[in-house]
Formats: C-alpha cells, structure tokens, sequence
C-alpha cells in the first residue's frame, strides 16, 4: 500500500471515531453514521431481519458507509457492481449485478457475460480485499460475500489466505480463474458460473464447496481438504485432479459432464468419508479415475454415460469402498472398462446391460460382501466372469462361490467351484496329462463337488455290462473255466448241476466293484475258442473279453473316486 493511501485510509478512522454524533460499535471499529445510504440488498441469505438481526440498520450503514470509503481510499474510484458490493457485504445478503435477482433469467446467464454492459463488472482484487484484508473484515457480515450475475475482472487470488467468512459468487463469469491453493475457506459456492482454471491444491475449506451447474476449466485440488461436501453437479468441467483429497462428507458429480482430456476426473488415493456418486446422468469421455480411493460409504454409478471412441468407465484399483458399490442403468461404449482388481466393497448392484463388453471387466481380488441388487444366480454370475480378459484367475470364482454360500446357494456355489475347475483346465497351462485328469474328474465326480455322479457311471457300466455279458451266455460266448463244466456247457448248453449258475448282473456288478467276489468271475469267463469256433461266435468272445477289460479298469477307477469324493479328499479347496 502506497503512503498516500495508507494516510488515506488513517484519516477516514480518525473521523469515523472523532467526529459528532453518537458512535456505534461495529466489528472491532467504531463507526459514525455517513450521509449516504447503503443500497437495499436484493436478495436476504437466512432467516429475515424480524427473526433475530445480526446488525443493527443503523449498524449496517455506518458499516457499509465505512468500508467504501476505506474501498476507494484503496480502489479508487467503484463501478455501480463494485459500490453495490461494498454497501451489501455488511449485511446477510446476495447482490445481484444484473437487472434482476433470477437464478434462471437470461440475463443472468454467464455465457453471454461477453455482452454485459461494464456496470456488471467487479474487480478481482476488490473482492480478495472485502473477503480477507484485515481493514475490511470486520465490517463483512459473517455470513461472507454474496455475489450474483457478476463478470469479475482480473484473476481471483485468494491463494494462501485465511478467510474467515464463507464466499458465495453465483451466476457470474471469472474468467481468468479463481486460486484458493494453500488457503483456508470457510465454504467456497461457484454455482452456475463460468470459470477459466480453478486451483485449490492444499486448501482447506471448512465447509461445502459447490461448482453446481455452471462450466468451469481444469479443476485441480490435488490434496485439499474440504470438511463438508464437494459438489461438482450439473455442469461442464475441464479436466479435474483430486490427488489425496480429503472429503469430509460426500463427493457428488451427478449429472456433471466431464469431457475433454486425457485424465478428465482424477480421484486418485483420495478419502471420501461419505458417498461417491456419478448419477443421473453424469457423463464422461475418459477414464474416472478412482485408484486406492478410500470411501466411507458408497460409490454409485447409477444412469452414467460414457462417451467416445477412446478408452473410459471406472478404475477402482485397490479402492476401498464401505457401503455398496453401483454401477446400474450405464451407458456404454465398446471401449468401456470396469476395474475393480484387488478393490473391497461391502456389497455389490449391478445390472447384466450394464456389464462391459468381454475382455473389459477386471474382478481379480475383488472382495464383495454381497449381491445386493441385480443377478443372483450362478449362470448369471457366470457370464459375468466370462467377460474377463483371457487367463485363468481362481479368486473371482472363489469370491463368488463364497458369496453364493452366504446367501443360502449353496448349489450356486457348486456350479462356480466347477467353473473354477473348468476355466483351469482350459486356461491354466495345464499339460495334456493334467487336462485328461482333470476332465475324468468332471466327468466321473464333478471335481469332488458331485461324487454322486459316479453312482451314475457304476450303474450304467454295471448295466451296460449286464445286457453284454447276457447276450454272450446266450450264445456261448461267456463259458464256464472248469473243464469239465465247458464240455457239458458247449454240448447242451447248460453247466452240470454242481457247477454255479451265471447271473449276468452279479457277474457285471462283481467285476466292476473291486475286491469284490460274488463267485461269479471265479466260475465263467468270457471264451472266444468255444465248441462249435463259429466267427461270429469267436468275435463275440474277444469283444466281450476286450470289454470285460475295460469293465474292470472302470470300476478300480470310478469306485475310488466315489470314495474320494464323498469323504472330500479330491476337493480343490
């Protein structure tokens, strides 16, 4: 500050304690009423003057009186925004700029701000020194600077300040920007404005921070700390970084339209205590960015849409998320990705339109508490872990599988166990040994998760076995081992009186079951070289010899893995 204006400003105190008149208290300076009256605030932000004042009317124009002379004293002279400022910051008020005080009114909409008569106009630094000049502060009302349908010349630099009031510039163009880096805000609200870059890296906001319905440039607030809500709805955004931010309530971006950029929504390693929510129809082209964030509760991808011919969707990798994780009704492109590798989350709401195209979704080490919503049942699941990249990952079925027990599906949980087996077998590198044993495993016992299947097999071998070795009895093919019980076999047909009659389905289920002797295979085997050698005869002995073979092959097979299976030895978990 120059001596002139420093000398200035030390007159206009002396004469505001020394001169007539009864004197007022305002703030930590006394004030003597000033013939010029303060402009009647458009718009009351709070209760209204009859519910309980916070100044008195007297009060609030010596105070406004006060502050503009020590504003021109620094400013020289003020455009008609600027002295309406100046008269309205003492009070709980907003003050509209434009013809009126219409949120909706075109004539406060701040793209044709290009087109607003110079009256509008409010110098930058004006509003640094009424928002945290140590002169000015005690005649700001505490509930902060209220501006509306406003162009603000010159860049906002409110970096490494402290300030103690919040500061609420609504409907207004700044088109250089705003910097609150490394400073302290009591609450910042940038509804339905339009901003060139906005900076708050390191910040801290004791409050809301509102860039609602407007359209801002690049947002970085890489490692602010905000105690209330960050609202970024409804509007249009440059790319925006939050890098370690530190959310004490919730992050919501719904309906917000975040085009443009390589990284347009960076949320990296933040922590977000309450929700995160991409809703309604928020809207993308790139990737939303999510990596190690910590959020309280949930993350809610609901009616999202993501554009354009690149690569976008959600990366969630390692993120943390304590309420339930949605990603319902999502419009998507071929290039949509869902990752959600080594990500935890209580629960999990999704729709089957909504999934990404095959080879999109990463589910690896993903950890999930439930289905809260959308398909349940195994098959379903399925398809969803069918749309994985090419590989063999064993934890997205074992999630899964334990999820479907939690719920009562215990079935459910059988047939992922199997797929889990089934996606080894085909995509784990297995040799051709492994890949045949592991197949006689599906086949025989379902991997151990169905060994009643095998009773299955038992059976149509034993019948199988039956019909075959009935039919070569019938035709001589099957003969008794004794030789004299074969002579009298091959002459008449029938075994002597003393020799043990055959019984096709004992002789079929003895041979089957090992170490099992009904005295059947001791007494008949099946005989090529029979009486009459006819061909048909002699091939009928072969295969049936050949079969036989296989027979009791099936049976030392199958029968054990019946074993095993039921007492879970051959379990893979």
């Amino acid at each position: 500050m120059s001596p002139t204006a420093a000398a200035k400003i030390f007159a206009i105190t002396i004469a505001a304690i020394f001169t007539g008149g009864p004197a007022t208290r305002t703030g930590c300076v006394w004030a003597q009423p000033a013939p010029i009256a303060a402009p009647a605030a458009d718009v009351q932000i709070g209760p209204s003057s009859s519910a309980q004042p916070a100044i008195a009317d007297r009060e609030i124009e010596q105070s406004a009186a006060t502050l503009e002379q020590l504003a021109r004293a620094n400013f020289g002279d003020l455009d008609d925004a600027e002295l309406k400022l100046v008269h309205a910051a003492p009070q709980r008020a907003l003050m509209w700029a434009g013809p009126n005080n219409d949120a909706s009114n075109s004539a406060n909409d701040p793209s044709n701000a290009s087109q607003w008569p110079p009256e509008r106009t409010i110098r930058a630094a004006l509003i640094r020194w009424l928002a945290a000049d140590p002169q000015a502060r005690p005649y700001v009302h505490p509930s902060g600077l209220g501006i509306g349908g406003a162009k603000i010349d010159g860049p906002l630099d409110l970096s490494y300040l402290t300030l103690y009031t919040p500061l609420t510039i609504i409907n207004s163009a700044i088109p250089e920007g705003i910097d609150f880096s490394f400073g302290h805000l009591q609450g910042l609200d940038l509804s339905r404005d339009a901003t060139g870059p906005i900076a708050g890296d390191r910040a801290t906001v004791a409050g809301d921070l509102q860039l609602t319905g407007g359209k801002y440039g690049p947002v970085s607030a890489d490692r602010i700390t905000i105690t209330g809500d960050f609202q970024m709805t409804g509007g249009d955004f440059g790319p925006v970084t939050l890098f370690r931010a530190e959310i004490g309530g919730s992050l919501d971006c719904s309906a917000g339209r975040f085009v443009g950029g390589v990284d347009p929504l960076s949320i990296v390693e933040a922590n977000i205590k309450g929700d995160a929510s991409f809703n309604n129809g928020f809207t993308t082209s790139g990737v939303v960015d999510l990596t190690l964030a910590q959020i309280g509760r949930g993350l809610s991808f609901k009616d999202a849409h993501f554009v354009g011919a690149g690569v976008n969707g959600l990366n969630a990798d390692r993120a943390t998320i304590d309420g339930t994780f949605y990603w319902d009704s999502i419009a998507r492109t071929p290039g949509t990705e869902l990752n959600l590798t080594s990500a935890h989350a209580a629960a999990l709401w999704d729709d089957a339109a909504s999934w990404p195209a095959p080879g999109n979704l990463l589910v690896d080490d993903f950890v999930y508490g439930d289905i809260s919503g959308g398909p349940t049942d195994a098959s379903d699941r399925l398809r969803w872990l069918a749309r994985q990249p090419p590989g063999y990952r064993p934890q997205p079925y074992g999630q899964l599988a334990k999820v479907m027990r939690e719920r009562g599906s215990d079935v459910g949980a059988v047939d992922v166990m199997m797929a889990k087996e089934n996606a080894r077998r085909d995509q784990g590198g297995l040799g051709w040994s492994e890949r045949l044993w592991s197949r006689v495993l599906d086949v025989t016992i379902g991997y151990g998760y169905r060994p009643i299947r095998a009773l299955w097999w038992i059976f149509s071998f034993v019948a199988l076995g039956s019909i075959l070795f009935e039919l070569g009895y019938r035709e001589r093919a099957i003969t008794p081992t004794e030789y004299e019980a074969y002579d009298l076999f091959v002459k008449t047909g029938e075994p002597p009186r003393h020799y043990p009659p055959f019984n096709a389905v004992v002789y079929s289920l003895e041979n089957f079951l090992p170490v099992v002797d009904l005295h059947q295979g001791t007494y008949w085997r099946p005989n090529p070289r029979h009486g009459t050698g006819g061909r048909l005869r002699a091939l009928s002995g072969t295969l049936l010899r050949w079969y036989l073979w296989v027979h009791i092959l099936a049976g030392w097979i199958i029968t054990p893995l019946l074993a095993a299976g039921l007492s879970g030895l051959v379990r893979p978990d």
